[in-house]
């Protein structure tokens, strides 16, 4: 369940490829007590793939294993700060709108 968003939040863009993965965050680290991250791919369809916490999952396995997320739908994800998240395009290179809520 939820927690409610009483907290900051940061938004970015983020440029994302189809060979190297992407951890969905606004800044050099994830919003501290993050709650929620929201996403919306402009221009293509992303992989979007929810991490183990110790490595960062190779374009294959995010590409074969990661959840499709169309253009252009705006989706929000629970995922706390310690939770990573990675996108990847599936093709050529796009922007993605992200914003973290806490």
């Amino acid at each position: 369940m939820l927690q409610p968003l009483d907290g900051p939040s940061a938004q970015a863009t983020l440029s994302v490829g189809t060979v190297t993965v992407v951890e969905v965050k606004a800044g050099g680290t994830a919003l501290e007590e993050r709650k929620v991250i929201t996403i919306q791919p402009i221009g293509g369809k992303i992989y979007v793939y929810f991490g183990d916490g110790v490595t960062t999952p190779s374009a294959a396995t995010v590409a074969a294993d990661g959840f499709e997320h169309t253009n252009k739908l705006k989706e929000s994800y629970e995922a706390a700060s310690s939770q990573q998240m990675f996108i990847l395009s599936a093709v050529g290179t796009i922007n993605v709108k992200i914003a973290e809520r806490a």
